[in-house]
């Protein structure tokens, strides 16, 4: 990353994080103003910082070492939702740690952690990427600006992959598995779900709603 400092990885991480949340708001704005929804966009900001959350632990344990460092990263990044919290209540306390506590299992338990993430958010993920979708098929009909399906969701992933890659090098020291698991984890997170709800329009059907 050439002469660029931890300061500047963090800054990079702040600049994509308001970004996202931005574009986040807007979208709900619109999907607010064109369905008629009572939607609180609190929801979905919250349901962001989950799913980043997971994104940014899959980094941090890609190489073995989740240190300190990244442990505050990832907190930084907890103000509106925490994907412990979410963790210790969809498993209804049975699952009660701490950043410090999952820096601290065997890697063959952190392991199996990010390989069950995808299923314990999947219904977390669904939930907040469907109004997102929504207006990712239909801006272009509404809005003042022309766009085509799936700009939003480029947009989205885009922001995550920044903040993701600067909790790879916030170490300086950033390596290809960490980008990897960071990209693999957003589309499982994210991707995934948002590809297939945009794919011959599958919340026209009705698909997705509930």
């Amino acid at each position: 990353m050439g002469d660029l400092t931890r300061q500047d990885m963090l800054d990079m991480a702040a600049t994509a994080y308001e970004h996202a949340i931005s574009t986040i708001y807007a979208m709900d704005g619109i999907f607010k103003k064109v369905t008629g929804a009572d939607y609180d966009s609190a929801l979905t900001i919250a349901q962001f910082d989950t799913i980043l959350q997971g994104v940014l632990l899959s980094v941090a344990c890609a190489d073995g070492n989740f240190d300190p460092l990244e442990q505050e990263f990832i907190r930084a990044f907890t103000t509106h939702g925490d994907l412990l919290d979410f963790i210790r209540g969809d498993s209804d306390g049975q699952v009660d740690l701490t950043w410090e506590e999952v820096a601290d299992l065997p890697q063959e338990l952190k392991d199996k952690l990010i390989e069950i993430l995808p299923g314990i958010l999947d219904d977390q993920c669904r939930s907040f990427i469907v109004p997102l979708t929504t207006v990712d098929v239909s801006y272009s009909k509404y809005g003042n600006v022309e766009t085509t399906p799936g700009d939003f969701l480029k947009s989205i992933e885009q922001d995550m992959i920044k903040i993701a890659g600067s909790l790879a090098f916030v170490d300086l020291e950033g390596t290809e598995d960490e980008m990897s698991a960071g990209v693999k984890m957003i589309f499982e997170l994210e991707g995934k779900h948002w590809r297939y709800l945009l794919s011959d329009n599958k919340l026209g059907s009705g698909e997705g709603n509930g």
